[in-house]
């Protein structure tokens, strides 16, 4: 593959991340719903890391300004804007698989980035109901389009990561979902997937859910055999969040996320605790490194992550305020870089989740900047 050294790397993340790439007709182009960053491939890296790159056509990819991304005469090798190299991460065999009662396997949990085994639990969020939804999010769609089911149940996701083992494909769990009207927020449901994991295997479970109210359940998240948790805020800007997130900023206010971050880090240590800080919503970045810096002092991992506008949310012809401005977004992830760098939060030595896989954001190429630059 194409050598290159930390900065060139950082910088080609971070380029493929805000400005995507666009494939030749006739190519899968990704998921087109669900939780997190859709309608992307993922690729590895010089540096042997995913990526998981937006995959934009026609009018969008002139927009976001979009290289090219060719295959070549060895599936496995793909060329970026002419010169880059780049290994497609190959669909795993367990996507052919069924269960007893023919639910395909990829409507159960899906491979994401290299290794990690990753499934919305609940396929649904209480504040779709009365129109309060993040604005960036697409989760109901992919149930909608029959892409995948409602609720999984224990059983099933513990037979697919069962067949994924085998395989050779994982090394981690994600578990996480859409927020049902319960006061649990969906933790007894995760917990229960948990426990079900835990009869037959050690693998590392990163989950994902909203702040608590009974920042007690976090213990009992432990206790069940999570090794990781995500409770991700989505914006330091309050009045970003205010308009991009009316559900969860009414539901959770600052200092309820600091309190079940705190209450986290009690049990899953620093690095094994973070939180997603969305980047192109026209939010100061000043207020993000501001709280990234005090996030990582206390041990809690900032996931600062390109927001990807998709089909299906109300953001679907937003153009993010990081199109034509890939400098700044640089610096802002150098500046990143040094935050972990200083504070030793390294965000490959994290147990699991999303910032275990990294395909979705630059955090680990910031930190092997900062690392290389400020040693």
């Amino acid at each position: 593959m194409t050598k290159m050294d930390a900065e060139e790397v950082l910088r080609l993340k971070v380029r493929l991340l805000t400005e995507g790439a666009s494939l030749p007709e006739g190519h899968y182009k990704g998921r087109k719903g669900g939780a997190g960053p859709v309608g992307g491939r993922y690729f590895i890296l010089p540096n042997n890391r995913p990526c998981g790159i937006p995959i934009r056509q026609g009018e969008m990819a002139k927009k976001y300004k979009s290289a090219s991304l060719e295959p070549t005469d060895d599936p496995r090798i793909w060329i970026y804007d002419n010169e880059i190299e780049l290994k497609s991460v190959p669909r795993p065999r367990f996507y052919n698989r069924k269960t007893e009662d023919e639910v395909p396997y990829y409507k159960i949990a899906l491979l994401h980035g290299s290794k990690t085994l990753a499934t919305t639990v609940y396929q649904a969020c209480r504040y779709w109901k009365n129109g309060a939804q993040c604005k960036f999010c697409t989760i109901p769609t992919s149930h909608l389009s029959d892409d995948t089911i409602l609720e999984k149940a224990p059983e099933q996701i513990v037979e697919v990561l069962l067949a994924a083992i085998d395989e050779g494909v994982v090394a981690d769990v994600l578990l996480t979902t859409g927020t049902p009207d319960t006061h649990d927020v969906g933790l007894k449901r995760l917990m229960s997937i948990l426990e079900a994991i835990r009869e037959v295997s050690s693998i590392p479970i990163g989950i994902q859910f909203e702040p608590l109210v009974d920042n007690n359940m976090i213990r009992d998240v432990w206790n069940a055999g999570a090794n990781a948790v995500g409770i991700h805020i989505e914006s330091a800007d309050e009045t970003i969040r205010e308009e991009m997130c009316p559900g969860k900023f009414q539901y959770g206010s600052l200092e309820m996320y600091h309190r079940s971050w705190q209450s986290a880090l009690q049990y899953f240590g620093r690095g094994n605790v973070s939180t997603f800080l969305l980047h192109g919503l026209g939010e100061d970045t000043g207020r993000t490194l501001s709280l990234a810096q005090e996030l990582a002092e206390v041990g809690v991992l900032p996931v600062i992550t390109p927001v990807r506008p998709s089909h299906g949310s109300q953001l679907a012809n937003y153009i993010p305020t990081y199109v034509d401005n890939l400098e700044n977004s640089i610096d802002l992830y150098k500046k990143l870089g040094i935050i972990l760098y200083m504070n030793r939060l390294n965000p490959e030595n994290t147990a699991a989740g999303c910032h275990k896989c990294g395909g979705c954001t630059p955090d680990q190429e910031a930190y092997d900047w900062a690392a290389e630059n400020q040693s």
